[in-house]
């Protein structure tokens, strides 16, 4: 599973409680779905951090040029993104993709995107995010070893 370490690693300013022990069942792009322990990455017009908590998000990728909502848990790890979200989803499932995996998997984390046509991503981005998961022959953790 990712750890808070290995998104921190990534995506160094962050807001919230830092909790070096905290790891991560699912990655959400929506925060309408179930997410346990899951770490949402915030998109497009999807702002509703509320409803990822209430499915079971446990932090979130925030763009750091936008605000937070003003009900933002204090213990609630929030990642800041320059650049996008999705530019560091994609660099998150790069470094780690060995560790993720599109369906519900033993000590793997689950990466959930929007099952409706109508979301924010751009399908040739999704499908580049689902190329990097499912590559295990190109898939090179942080210190170059596949």
């Amino acid at each position: 599973m990712l750890t808070y370490e290995e998104i921190e690693k990534i995506l160094p300013e962050s807001k919230g409680i830092k909790d070096a022990g905290m790891s991560f069942a699912s990655i959400a792009f929506t925060s309408n779905e179930e997410q346990p322990k899951g770490l949402f990455i915030q998109n497009g017009e999807d702002e509703d951090l509320q409803a990822a908590i209430s499915n079971g998000a446990i932090a979130a990728v925030w763009p750091s040029e936008k605000e937070l909502p003003f009900y933002t848990p204090n213990h609630f790890p929030v990642f800041l993104a320059k650049g996008g979200t999705l530019s560091a989803a994609i660099k998150i499932l790069e470094e780690n993709c060995h560790k993720v995996s599109l369906e519900k998997a033993n000590h793997k984390t689950w990466v959930l995107f929007p099952k409706t046509k109508d979301h924010a991503e751009p399908n040739d981005l999704v499908e580049k995010m689902k190329q990097l998961i499912q590559s295990d022959e190109n898939c090179v953790d942080r210190n170059g070893v596949r």
